[in-house]
């Protein structure tokens, strides 16, 4: 089975769908399909898509995203605390 390139024409991903499949889900590749030179659509793991869509929804909460802007601060400035205790006070 050959390496396949990231960006593919469009003949050249329906002759290799099965590989693409099995490689975006095995090595969590993604690819651009093009037509006539243009991209036309990108090949993901469905887990991957569904991280990217999680993702969207965080940065369109302003509160969520706020949130997370604090927190990275607040790591950033030492005010975490170490993954032992966190797990120890959740009582993991």
């Amino acid at each position: 089975m050959a390496k396949l390139n990231d960006t593919l024409l469009a003949n050249e991903a329906r002759a290799n769908f099965y590989q693409i499949l099995d490689e975006v889900n095995t090595h969590l590749r993604q690819f651009t399909v093009t037509l006539r030179g243009k991209a036309r659509a990108v090949i993901m793991s469905a887990e991957e898509y569904e991280g990217w869509l999680e993702t969207l929804e965080l940065m369109a909460d302003r509160k969520a995203s706020m949130g997370i802007e604090q927190a990275v601060r607040d790591l950033d400035e030492g005010k975490g605390i170490p993954w032992k205790k966190a797990k120890k006070q959740l009582g993991w």
